[in-house]
């Protein structure tokens, strides 16, 4: 699946030591709320999770792999999904490429998997991925209190929503 700037592929086992890399990297640690650092062996494991369980992508910019995409938590009966998303390399970060990618695996998740809502959390303090996920439909639904301990104090989650109409209307389709 391609926009004109990004494309989404499915994860490679070659993709492991940038996944590590991206997931160790202290500012997306904090902001995906991870609870230690990630060895080889973790991302692998990790990864082949994501396989059995979801849909897991790498988003790429100009053919470069920069950041993870996927759905996962499948409820057929109720057509749901949660999505994660992050951009791990620090010089893609403001280029658009994430709304690019948000919206492609929204496209997927709607078009081809007939999904009728997506789901997601993030930290409430995570004000750029808040404005992000607005940006391409994303409904507030919830403040989940003291979710993470994060250095020294308890954070809040934000549960945020997309149907497939709300999608549909913002995005023309």
């Amino acid at each position: 699946m391609s926009d004109p700037a990004v494309t989404i592929r499915r994860v490679e086992p070659a993709d492991y030591p940038a996944i590590q890399r991206w997931q160790n990297d202290p500012e997306v640690f904090a902001l995906m709320d991870y609870e230690r650092p990630f060895s080889a062996a973790d991302i692998a494991a990790s990864e082949q999770n994501a396989a059995d369980e979801g849909v897991p992508f790498v988003i790429e910019a100009g053919g470069a792999p920069i950041g993870r995409i996927g759905l996962n938590q499948f409820r057929a009966r109720d057509r749901t999904a949660s999505l994660y998303v992050y951009i791990g390399e620090r010089s893609a970060w403001g280029s658009g490429y994430g709304r690019a990618a948000l919206d492609l695996i929204l496209r997927y998740a709607f078009e081809t998997l007939n999904l009728r809502l997506v789901q997601l959390w993030t930290l409430a303090h995570n004000e750029r991925a808040i404005h992000l996920y607005k940006a391409v439909g994303f409904v507030e639904e919830a403040r989940l209190r003291d979710r993470s301990f994060i250095e020294g104090h308890f954070v809040d989650h934000i549960v945020m929503s997309v149907t497939s109409e709300e999608f549909s209307a913002r995005s023309g389709l």
